[in-house]
């Protein structure tokens, strides 16, 4: 038996529900999950552990502790049981518990209490306690709980005589999975008459959802597709590379492997800074501060509006001591001259390239595409989208440097925002529950006032990926305006701010990071070109 119980404070983001731990230090969504416990990472390894009964108690229901910062549904989102698990919560979903006036909550006091009542089954403990709690609370709050236990009862104490213990038998699936295993060994994994092993695996899953063999035969799936991809990059065969890539995705599309696999068969999309001084230039001036072009594709239509930005130095960080500890120490930063997208990228342009190869088309959350800024696009995606670019123009594109994308926000202002200081309703899609709720979702691009450069939404609307990966300050930040890619972690940089965040997260100098194979519905792209 597994048992693993929590009391404290918790918050869901977007459906997923986070554990909040004693000292954290969160002040925007995006570091929620690098900061805090995914409760449904618990739920699956004590699911993989193996464990006969599983016993998830959550008395964690407050409201978010980070509230002045950032924004988060109430209560915590359901969640379901796997098979073997029961997972219990202080309070229903989306409701807010009582902390109590004692030593333990008022879940947890009558949780003790019923755990030591003789001979009560585990479901009997959970509706003890949830009867005295929504009695005690005079109905303002009823414990909840999701369970999937099968096989005998499960007692904290000696169960009654009509109660036997737990022993939950499992389907017999050892024939299936010697067929899967013959399907494995014949490389028939994904395609192949007769059936395969990647089907074969989902089935056994379906009737056993932690058996250990197809879960270890699903990893061996995947660990040969990519040895063969590694094997035809290396041999000097994209195409074959693509393909079989093509069915790694079908595998597990979270596989981790994607990415470094995705960026081995595309072109740079980060310039380092040995690099930059060898980059030839443009001839014809489009790269003057302010002004506007656009490359021309294979098809003869065009690329997205680029803003030449002109090369010059600034202050980087927490300008007005206001800010995080990220955010610091301010630093000079001298930027050569580049270009930088006039607006977010749209889901007009995205569409053209997910169309031109074979990609699916990210969600636009039933809001519209076209001149929408483009969501849902995953870090190693928004790389592959600049690759694809610079292969149809023959000029580099690529994601910004977190140095880059300050110095354009800022358009040569040292004010929170490039109008000032203050935060001003109508400027930007910010915040929407507070100062325009007919702003609960992204807003065309251009909608608003651009910056001193004529770059739009800079303030706003949605998060934009930056080439560099996370950094915990400015300690040993470079001061040529280059990617930042030493001693760097997993995650990556989004800057700006969304429609969705508090103005505090939208200030020019506030940066955040997810993991590079997050897809958020307030995320998206805007590109540099050099």
């Amino acid at each position: 038996m597994g048992l693993f119980y929590y009391a404290g404070h918790g918050m869901q983001i977007e459906q997923r529900n986070f554990l909040i731990p004693i000292g954290a230090e969160i002040f925007d969504a995006g570091e929620v999950e690098f900061e805090a416990v995914d409760a449904q990472r618990v739920v699956n390894m004590m699911t993989n552990a193996g464990s006969r009964v599983s016993i998830v108690i959550l008395d964690a229901c407050r409201n978010n502790p980070f509230r002045s910062y950032f924004r988060s549904s109430n209560g915590l989102a359901v969640m379901h049981a796997p098979r073997g698990t029961i997972i219990s919560f202080a309070t229903a979903p989306g409701k807010k518990s009582s902390d109590g006036g004692g030593r333990n909550g008022l879940y947890t006091a009558h949780l003790l209490s019923a755990i030591q009542t003789p001979g009560l089954t585990i479901e009997e403990v959970f509706k003890q306690t949830a009867t005295a709690v929504e009695k005690k609370s005079g109905g303002i709050q009823w414990p909840w709980r999701s369970s999937s236990l099968t096989g005998k009862d499960f007692c904290f104490t000696a169960c009654r005589q009509s109660h036997q213990s737990y022993r939950p038998q499992g389907p017999d699936v050892s024939e299936l999975l010697r067929t899967c295993k013959r399907h494995f060994n014949a490389d028939r994994l994904t395609t192949g008459r007769g059936g395969t092993a990647l089907v074969c695996y989902e089935d056994v899953l379906k009737k056993d959802p932690t058996n250990a063999e197809a879960l270890a035969g699903l990893e061996n799936i995947e660990a040969k597709y990519v040895g063969w991809i590694e094997s035809f990059i290396n041999r000097g065969q994209p195409q074959k590379a693509q393909r079989y890539l093509a069915s790694l995705r079908k595998v597990n599309p979270e596989s981790p492997k994607l990415v470094e696999l995705e960026e081995r068969m595309q072109p740079s999309s980060v310039v380092s800074a040995s690099q930059v001084s060898s980059l030839p230039f443009t001839q014809n001036n489009a790269f003057q501060g302010g002004k506007v072009f656009r490359d021309r594709l294979q098809d003869g239509s065009f690329g997205p509006e680029m803003v030449g930005i002109p090369a010059g130095s600034f202050r980087m960080g927490d300008l007005q001591g206001e800010g995080r500890d990220n955010e610091k120490p301010v630093h000079r930063v001298s930027v050569a001259r580049f270009a930088m997208g006039k607006y977010e990228v749209t889901f007009a342009e995205y569409d053209k390239f997910a169309e031109a190869t074979g990609r699916a088309k990210p969600s636009d959350q039933g809001w519209g595409r076209g001149n929408r800024p483009v969501i849902n696009v995953p870090w190693h995606d928004a790389t592959a989208y600049a690759a694809w670019l610079t292969q149809q123009t023959g000029h580099t594109y690529r994601l910004p440097t977190e140095a880059e994308w300050e110095y354009a926000a800022r358009a040569g202002t040292t004010t929170k925002y490039w109008w000032g200081n203050q935060w001003v309703s109508g400027k930007a899609s910010c915040d929407y529950q507070k100062y325009n709720k007919k702003y609960n979702k992204t807003t065309p691009v251009g909608s608003f006032d651009p910056n001193p450069f004529g770059l739009y939404d800079t303030v706003g609307n949605v998060w934009e990926w930056c080439a560099d990966p996370w950094h915990k300050n400015y300690e040993g930040a470079p001061t040529d305006g280059s990617v930042w890619d030493k001693h760097g972690g997993n995650a990556r940089l989004i800057r700006g701010g969304s429609f969705r965040y508090i103005p505090l997260n939208c200030r020019t100098a506030n940066r955040s990071r997810v993991s590079s194979g997050k897809r958020g519905r307030d995320g998206g792209v805007r590109l540099a070109r050099r």
